[in-house]
């Protein structure tokens, strides 16, 4: 297994924001490209009501 802070150092960070329906379609193309990316579950976006943001930690791999 790798060293934590080097698996760190492998990864991406992407946040998703829009309407719910088109960031589940983002996220599972993304999810569907990448299967090592892992979503977080949807937050409320903080600037746009009925928005959502969703977190992902996505490697290459």
């Amino acid at each position: 297994m790798a060293h934590p802070s080097k698996r760190h150092l492998d990864l991406a960070k992407v946040r998703v924001i829009g309407p719910p329906e088109i960031v589940d379609q983002v996220v599972d193309a993304i999810t569907t490209a990448l299967p090592s990316a892992t979503p977080s579950r949807p937050y409320p976006s903080r600037h746009t009501t009925g928005h959502v943001r969703v977190y992902l930690e996505v490697s290459p791999e």
